[in-house]
């Protein structure tokens, strides 16, 4: 008779398989909810008992009330976005602009400026020339 190895069997997860939540998040629940019933009285717990269909709707049109102002908020944020990328987009034109007219400005006073040295030399030379014609009389 051949010896076969002991194979690992999976684990089965009993309370996760059948309920869909782990053994401890179960315990949780389970022990607010004694907790819950233990501090109100027996007639309020009737009452919750009697009401729980309504709780169920409060609680559901708290959730929609939740995903309103959440939707609410996200659309204020799109909003708030679109309104920074605007001005962003506003202020990289401005500076491209202002580089744009920097730039014209630097290249007239560049000519200018080579003008002017120009002109300077001009001047030199007419005084050079004008000393020489008193020197010569």
């Amino acid at each position: 008779m051949p010896i076969r190895k002991m194979e690992k069997m999976p684990v089965k997860r009993g309370l996760a398989n059948k309920f869909g939540k782990s053994f401890f998040s179960l315990k949780s629940t389970m022990s607010k909810a004694l907790q819950s019933s233990h501090t109100s009285s027996s007639n309020e717990n009737e009452s919750q008992t009697i009401d729980s269909p309504s709780s169920t709707s409060q609680s559901e049109s708290k959730t929609f009330e939740y995903q309103l102002s959440n939707n609410s908020s996200l659309k204020q944020l799109q909003n708030d976005v679109d309104i920074l990328k605007e001005l962003l987009e506003q202020k990289e034109l401005t500076i491209i602009e202002l580089r744009k007219n920097s730039y014209e400005e630097r290249l007239q006073f560049d000519h200018e400026k080579l003008e002017l040295n120009q002109k300077i030399e001009q001047l030199q030379h007419q005084n050079i020339q004008l000393q020489k014609q008193l020197n010569m009389q």
